[in-house]
């Protein structure tokens, strides 16, 4: 009998940061300025690390270099991205996961923008995703998201919507994450594993007795 496995994306089934490595990829192509990117990548990742991220503010960044451009476009420069970043981005560890829940119901549950947790469910062979959604007029990226970000209690409205409309049990699911920002999923699920987990979720999950997974 199949199970819900939901997956968070970036430092968990990837062995990076899908985001940090898109927009590197972006400074390669000539499409933003690499001091900017440099300056405003590293503040965005002291903001993180501190639990200080102003999240709305980040997805602007990230989205600054595409406005203007097409869904068609995000996706060619996301497959792009994917095919020349792969080694970065996936390890054994993902393959082994994957591998693990090839028979489950599989979603994948990102903060980050939807165009890129998209690129990788389908690169991963998984229908089901949610991610932070772009906003586009007209066809066009606007540079804002729309809706609740996918990230921390939004994760967790986000997700519970999907199970309701699933009629899956999420509380039964399995969850993957390596973030103390997943902590509203993490106490939903009662089958949480952490992998490689920052040190307040690693605390959290020493105190709680569940899987450690290390890379």
């Amino acid at each position: 009998m199949s199970k819900l496995v939901i997956f968070d994306l970036d430092d968990t089934l990837l062995c990076a940061d899908s985001e940090f490595h898109f927009t590197k990829y972006i400074v390669k192509q000539g499409i933003l300025d690499k001091d900017f990117y440099l300056e405003k990548i590293k503040a965005f990742d002291k903001d993180y690390r501190s639990g200080n991220l102003n999240f709305n503010d980040y997805m602007r960044f990230l989205l600054y270099p595409l406005i203007g451009k097409t869904k068609k476009e995000v996706d060619l420069l996301v497959t792009s991205f994917i095919n020349s970043s792969k080694d970065i981005l996936i390890d054994d560890l993902t393959f082994e996961l994957l591998e693990k829940h090839k028979k489950d119901d599989l979603l994948i549950a990102s903060g980050a923008l939807d165009f890129i947790v998209q690129g990788f469910a389908n690169y991963f062979g998984v229908d089901e995703f949610i991610g932070t959604k772009t906003e586009f007029v007209e066809g066009k990226v606007t540079g804002e998201t729309t809706g609740e970000p996918n990230f921390d209690k939004g994760k967790l409205v986000h997700v519970s919507e999907w199970c309701r409309n699933k009629k899956l049990n999420l509380e039964m699911a399995t969850f993957y994450t390596d973030s103390i920002h997943d902590l509203p999923l993490v106490e939903k699920c009662k089958n949480s594993i952490v992998v490689s987990p920052d040190e307040r979720l690693k605390k959290h999950a020493e105190n709680n007795n569940l899987q450690i997974i290390n890379r």
